[in-house]
């Protein structure tokens, strides 16, 4: 897969190395095509379109509708805060991000070495 710049999400994501947000900077709608359907496998419930895949990078400001971007509390409550990351956060490991983790595992670790990083 091919990556682009590295644009950090609120929960640690690498923008750059998502399948979405590659396809959506290359104007690609095989290639969100492509997610909707590999998505809407691997998240049983989910029949996504290509249209629910586009996104600019929910830190952006841009178009963030990736399947649930636009109402994702992570980003509602980091952006709400002016946060660059869940890292910077003074209540870092609420109720959200524990929620979150149990999902998402890999991206706990991406966001301790922000902190670490930080000095946090």
């Amino acid at each position: 897969m091919e990556t682009m710049a590295k644009i950090q999400a609120y929960c640690g994501i690498d923008c750059g190395e998502c399948e979405a947000y590659i396809a959506t900077r290359k104007n690609d709608r095989a290639g969100l095509e492509a997610v909707a359907a590999d998505w809407s496998r691997r998240y049983a419930g989910s029949n996504l379109g290509a249209d629910a895949c586009v996104c600019d990078g929910c830190a952006t400001g841009g178009r963030a509708s990736a399947a649930h971007a636009a109402s994702c509390g992570i980003r509602a409550c980091a952006s709400k805060r002016g946060l660059a990351t869940c890292a910077h956060c003074p209540d870092y490991g609420c109720g959200i991000l524990q929620q979150f983790f149990a999902f998402a595992p890999a991206l706990k670790d991406k966001l301790e070495a922000i902190r670490r990083e930080i000095g946090k």
